[in-house]
């Protein structure tokens, strides 16, 4: 067996990079030929010392994503021809070309590279382009969650992006018709790795009806360290990039209500908004690493994840049911599945100031706190979803294509 995977970059700069890296080292570490390619060319200096795999890259120069850069990587002929030639340099009908993400860096070129070449394909999805031009179902005009149907007129003739006119989110549609019509994303590929259950009900309708969903867990790098007291902090924390999308305001507004204090923990284009919400027990951390974030956790009485849009599976609440931080999300978000409500966590209604307001009050109680925060780290840990276990499956699912 050999595995190329495909990613726009080599450099962990999200969950989505992350995972798709961690995944390399997991095969490389059981035996398995691993090529990485990206678009980009730098290397995460951790996973470049890992033995084992091989990485790749078409040398693309990292650029601001305006029109002309969304229509020039609709399709890049010099990653079909990287991965058609990785694809030969081996037994095709041994070979696994799996995708990640591929906006900026990759292109899904590589579909038609593994059809024309004889390899098997799979795809991973880690936001929703396979489906949505703009690639979240979510206007960001209106700050709702959209239900038009993906390149209808009225989808076309929406503006819903962020910027000050509709021009890039036709070149969103463009390279959208580009990926589904010469790109074959996702009509030539059956097989479909998929990350929770909120994904599958947004974008399953728009998959072939003969679509393979393998749905998995994110490798996450936990350390099995004591469980967090949570009865000693009092800290509501939220993690994340300040955005429309991840409604940040909602929490200083609720804690507001309850007299809680809110730990930001992240930066972004809302970052004032907030701050000018004047709550003298909201502090601000700014931007942190992962293991500033962690460190940041000992000190968290329960996370929480305000997004309005159909956010695929975030990482950080997922770390915190690991150290026993009890988790309140919002009911459009995939973490909504990660939580046994009122066991490890509890679900609000997106928008609903009053109602976080209320799931914040429960777990600034004691008892509640103490007892869902055992049970969210007897609950991780029982099966946790380690770097192992992760390329434990994709091997049995890269098995099952080979048989077919």
């Amino acid at each position: 067996m050999r595995v190329i995977i495909v990613n726009d970059n080599a450099v962990v700069s999200g969950g989505a990079t992350k995972c798709a890296l961690l995944s390399a080292e997991g095969l490389a570490k059981a035996g398995i030929e691993v090529h990485f390619v990206s678009g980009f060319p730098e290397v995460d200096p951790y996973f470049a010392s890992v033995p084992g795999i091989q990485f790749h890259s078409t040398g693309e120069t990292k650029v601001r994503m305006d029109i002309r850069r969304l229509i020039e990587m609709s399709y890049s002929q010099p990653m079909y021809d990287l991965v058609s030639k990785l694809i030969r340099q081996g037994d095709p009908n041994q070979t696994i070309v799996h995708t990640h993400l591929w906006k900026t860096g990759a292109s899904p070129s590589p579909v038609n590279a593994a059809v024309d070449n004889g390899a098997k394909i799979i795809s991973s999805f880690h936001d929703y382009h396979v489906a949505c031009p703009q690639g979240q179902f979510f206007n960001k005009q209106t700050n709702r969650i959209c239900t038009l149907r993906p390149g209808s007129l009225q989808c076309v003739c929406t503006h819903c992006t962020e910027t000050r006119t509709i021009l890039p989110k036709w070149a969103e549609i463009y390279r959208w018709k580009v990926q589904r019509g010469k790109a074959g994303m996702p009509g030539k590929v059956r097989h479909f790795g998929v990350f929770s259950q909120k994904s599958v009900d947004a974008f399953g309708q728009y998959l072939p009806a003969d679509a393979k969903l393998h749905l998995m867990r994110y490798p996450i790098q936990a350390v099995h360290e004591p469980r967090v007291d949570v009865t000693k902090n009092r800290a509501i924390v939220f993690s994340g990039r300040l955005s429309l999308e991840k409604d940040p305001k909602i929490l200083v507004e609720a804690a507001k209500k309850i007299g809680a204090e809110v730990r930001i923990l992240g930066d972004g284009p809302l970052m004032q908004a907030v701050k000018d919400i004047g709550y003298e027990k909201a502090t601000f951390a700014g931007w942190l690493n992962g293991d500033q974030v962690l460190e940041e956790m000992k000190n968290a009485r329960a996370m929480a994840i305000t997004s309005i849009w159909y956010e695929v599976n975030p990482l950080a609440p997922i770390e915190a049911l690991g150290r026993g931080i009890p988790v309140i999300a919002s009911d459009c978000t995939a973490t909504k599945y990660e939580i046994v409500e009122g066991e490890t966590g509890f679900a609000f209604r997106a928008h609903d100031v009053d109602d976080l307001a209320e799931q914040m009050r429960k777990v600034l109680d004691d008892a509640t706190a103490d007892r869902m925060s055992k049970s969210a780290y007897d609950r991780f840990w029982s099966d946790p979803p380690t770097p192992e276990s992760h390329s434990k499956r994709l091997m049995e699912i890269y098995e099952e294509m080979l048989a077919e």
